[in-house]
């Protein structure tokens, strides 16, 4: 999705921008990703300021994640604000200092596609849940617990308490009768 500058020179009112962006590479780099529909996007970008440009709107998609507990796959709707503030350079003298919160552009032509990939990668949970009481997976046979119980025993004990337990057993078995 490119942005062409220059067509938004001389309009204060801005204009409307709006598509469709392919984010494959999401499910690529995050292993909570299975799967990202194309994003649909509508901004609205406008200049500001003599060769300073903001763009803003919203980001909508559905994902595939991968459950962090039983990583069964699941599809949820994402939505998230996209905001972006653009600087042609060279700019006047005065008009762009680099801590300014805004990406230096050298040409009037802007891809917007990895904007709206940052924009969605920023937006996406940190552990994905397919439900807030998914009970995950059995550490000891790999089961999916949200399917039933496995049979595993619930409590497996550490094998660096038992000889604390076999010390508890002796004591336990010793304090019979003596006093």
């Amino acid at each position: 999705m490119k942005l062409m500058l220059h067509d938004l020179r001389g309009r204060p009112e801005g204009m409307a921008v709006s598509g469709r962006v392919s984010v494959d590479e999401v499910a690529r780099r995050d292993r909570s990703v299975a799967a990202v529909e194309p994003v649909q996007v509508e901004l609205e970008a406008r200049e500001i300021s003599p060769g300073v440009f903001q763009v803003d709107g919203t980001l909508k998609t559905r994902v595939a994640y991968r459950c962090s507990r039983c990583l069964a796959e699941f599809w949820e709707p994402l939505e998230t604000l996209f905001h972006e503030r653009f600087v042609r350079l060279p700019t006047p003298a005065g008009e762009w200092d680099q801590e300014d919160d805004m990406t230096p552009i050298e040409s009037d032509e802007v891809d917007l596609a990895p904007y709206v990939e940052q924009a969605l990668i920023l937006a996406l949970p940190w552990r994905p849940l397919c439900r807030p009481q998914c009970r995950g997976l059995c550490p000891e046979c790999g089961a999916n617990l949200n399917e039933g119980p496995c049979g595993c025993s619930d409590r497996a004990t550490d094998p660096r308490w038992e000889k604390l337990g076999e010390l508890w057993k002796g004591i336990s078995g010793s304090s019979g009768g003596s006093g």
